[in-house]
């Protein structure tokens, strides 16, 4: 038979192996739930760089329409201080004036006889 030492290397054999098992088995649940959260976290990502894009652009834009006005603004304030100092000279330029179209007038192709004959081959 066998004695007490042996029945409890085998117990504790075999609790060992079950708690193995069970860490093994959560081990496997938190790989699954970690690589889910990886997944979700990499599609957040995604949208928020394709958002941060928009904004780039949108900023790019106010950027340069901010630019354009600075210059504006700067064309504005010498022109006052010209303006102010006497130091300008006035440029007349002409408009253009609108060209009118000419009418266009069609002319048939093929010469029509009111005989209703046809024109002869060559």
């Amino acid at each position: 038979m066998m004695d007490a030492g042996t029945i409890s290397f085998w117990i504790g054999a075999a609790l060992t192996w079950v708690i193995v098992m069970l860490g093994i088995v959560l081990f496997s649940r938190f790989y699954k739930a970690f690589q889910q959260s990886c997944h979700d976290t990499e599609t957040s990502i995604l949208g928020i760089v394709g958002q941060l894009q928009k904004m780039q652009a949108t900023l790019t834009e106010m950027l340069v329409e901010q630019k354009r006005m600075a210059r504006l603004a700067v064309e504005q304030l010498d022109l006052k201080k010209a303006e102010m100092t006497g130091d300008f000279e006035i440029i007349e330029e002409p408009i253009p004036q609108p060209v009118e179209p000419k009418p266009v007038t069609l002319k048939p192709a093929i010469d029509l006889n009111v005989s209703g004959k046809l024109p002869e081959i060559k």
